[in-house]
């Protein structure tokens, strides 16, 4: 049987400057009043997806993040109310991206796979299997069950060990070398289509502006 843990309880080595000595958020402030935020992992991934989504109109894509971070203004009349407020507006999406990127300035300048190029070595679309296997070996969180805050959630995913099935994956498809064996294997498990970690980052920015 699977064990349900509180994942407040673990400890993670991540992004010291928010994660170690700051609490993690659950408001932000926009013009001067407290707005809740949806802080869940799945919330962020699915507004990625939808940001990277070629057939979703630019304004839609804004209206999905804006309206699935803030309760407040998830209803349509509520929306309608936040665009004839272009400063609130404004600073939404900026808090939007913000909590995107961890609180990290520097979130759009590093690297996404750690291994000195920019490619995309992994999918959360493709890859969900592994990522929920690696959880659930590594951390004991069923992430079909526990609700993750998405800092934590990106921590606990750059800390996962070497030895897990996914972290392998990623291995295989940023592998540089002459290896036959190795080149075979990133061939297998090449992504259909690839995305810069770059280009990632640019079309959230590009999305709420």
């Amino acid at each position: 049987m699977i064990e349900i843990i509180d994942i407040r309880e673990i400890k993670i080595i991540g992004d010291i400057n928010m994660i170690m000595f700051n609490k993690l958020p659950y408001f932000v402030i926009l013009q001067e009043k407290k707005y809740k935020i949806n802080v869940d992992f799945r919330n962020m991934i699915s507004f990625e997806n939808k940001v990277q989504d070629k057939s979703v109109d630019k304004s839609k894509k804004i209206e999905y993040g804006l309206r699935h971070f803030y309760p407040a203004f998830f209803y349509v009349e509520n929306y309608n109310k936040l665009l004839y407020n272009p400063q609130l507006y404004k600073e939404a999406c900026e808090k939007l991206m913000w909590f995107y990127k961890c609180g990290r300035d520097d979130y759009h300048k590093t690297k996404g796979n750690g291994k000195g190029n920019n490619k995309q070595i992994y999918s959360y679309e493709y890859d969900d299997e592994y990522i929920y296997g690696a959880f659930l070996e590594q951390y004991r969180i069923d992430l079909a069950y526990n609700r993750v805050h998405w800092w934590k959630f990106k921590a606990l995913l750059k800390s996962l060990k070497d030895d897990t099935e996914f972290v392998k994956i990623k291995g295989y498809r940023a592998y540089t070398g002459k290896d036959e064996n190795m080149l075979e294997l990133r061939e297998y498990w090449e992504l259909p289509k690839p995305v810069e970690e770059q280009e990632r980052i640019n079309k959230i920015y590009e999305a709420l502006k």
